[in-house]
């Protein structure tokens, strides 16, 4: 009976004190913990709204640096383009063009024909504009080059170490009559390699074949194993129609510069012009050999079999020309008439009947 009323007492007694059952140490630390939670919470809100505050102000910024700039390139007015000269290009003693330019704006010199005195103003323009055009033509501005040198040469007409330049310029500008003429004045100052087969050159550009010829030869004396000489000793002859010199120019310019794939088919095709077809054979056959991504150069190797009769070989070359180019392009070249002669054969009508079904599909996809 005791130990049932012992169970009793404590499941049903209300002796129970919840004043001291309770611990006021764990309400103290909860109440810390909400409160350090509440204040990172609201330092995190702060940072991310002074974030947002930073972004929207940067955006605006932006927009209105973006409108102000269009605005100031509508509105600007337009200037002449000044060429900007490298200071680290120039030697020293010619720095002082970067200053100079500026001036000599202001110097109202105008330039007639005719020569001018020697003073320091006319000197030091004509070396401004000499200085110039080095630069011009070193960064491969030749309209501007010529235009300087133009000036330099109205300056003073018989100023020299100047002409050989200014024939160079004007054979880049297909003026043959004017790069002649300059040249013809370089060489009455100095013979050299450059300047007698620049002449040659602006001669064959006027026809004048007798004296390119002499001008080239002497050239070729200079330098014997200039490839540019032979090229255009092997132009002149082709000029000429000097077959074998022209011949023996091409293949000698071809032997020190193998890879110009554009001389190489000019060779190519100018065999073919003169019915040199196992020449152009063999040569061609040489070239596919190095050169296997030109389709001209297998089409024209085609043409070429043809004519030496020998049908599987012209097929062979015919297909992988085909493989290099559009369908449409390799229909036009087997279209024409110098491969009459194959057009029967069952193989170069499959040929074309592969072509004719891809150039339907393209057709269609398009």
């Amino acid at each position: 009976m005791k130990r049932k009323d012992e169970f009793r007492d404590i499941y049903q007694s209300n002796s129970h004190d919840l004043e001291k059952d309770f611990t006021p140490q764990v309400a103290k630390e909860l109440v810390e913990q909400r409160r350090r939670d509440l204040q990172r919470t609201h330092t995190r809100s702060i940072a991310l709204g002074g974030l947002a505050v930073v972004i929207v102000i940067t955006i605006i910024s932006l927009v209105a640096h973006n409108v102000l700039t269009e605005r100031n390139i509508s509105t600007k007015v337009p200037t002449k383009e000044r060429v900007f000269i490298p200071r680290h290009t120039l030697p020293l003693d010619a720095i002082w063009v970067l200053d100079y330019r500026l001036s000599s704006e202001q110097m109202n010199l105008d330039v007639e024909l005719g020569e001018k005195s020697l003073s320091v103003d006319w000197v030091k323009k004509a070396a401004y504009h000499i200085i110039m055009g080095e630069q011009a033509m070193a960064l491969q501005e030749m309209d501007a080059a010529l235009e300087h040198f133009n000036y330099v040469v109205k300056i003073y007409p018989d100023i020299e170490g100047l002409h050989r330049a200014m024939g160079i310029l004007y054979i880049y500008h297909e003026e043959y009559e004017k790069a002649a003429k300059h040249l013809e004045k370089a060489l009455s100052e100095k013979e050299t390699f450059s300047v007698v087969n620049n002449l040659g050159t602006a001669y064959i550009g006027i026809e004048k074949y007798d004296q390119a010829k002499k001008h080239l030869l002497r050239a070729l004396e200079l330098q014997p194993e200039d490839p540019i000489c032979h090229k255009n000793l092997a132009l002149l002859y082709r000029k000429k129609e000097n077959v074998d010199s022209a011949i023996f120019h091409f293949e000698k310019y071809i032997d020190l510069k193998p890879n110009d794939v554009d001389t190489l088919q000019t060779y190519a095709l100018y065999l073919t012009q003169q019915e040199k077809w196992e020449q152009a054979a063999e040569f061609l056959t040489e070239l596919t050999q190095e050169v296997t991504d030109v389709a001209p150069i297998f089409f024209l190797l085609a043409q070429v079999q043809v004519q030496n009769g020998k049908e599987a070989l012209a097929l062979d070359a015919l297909q992988r020309g085909i493989q290099l180019v559009d369908p449409n392009l390799a229909l036009a070249w087997m279209s024409r008439e110098e491969f009459l002669g194959v057009r029967d054969s069952s193989d170069f009508k499959s040929l074309i009947t592969e072509l004719e079904i891809a150039t339907d599909s393209l057709n269609h996809i398009q």
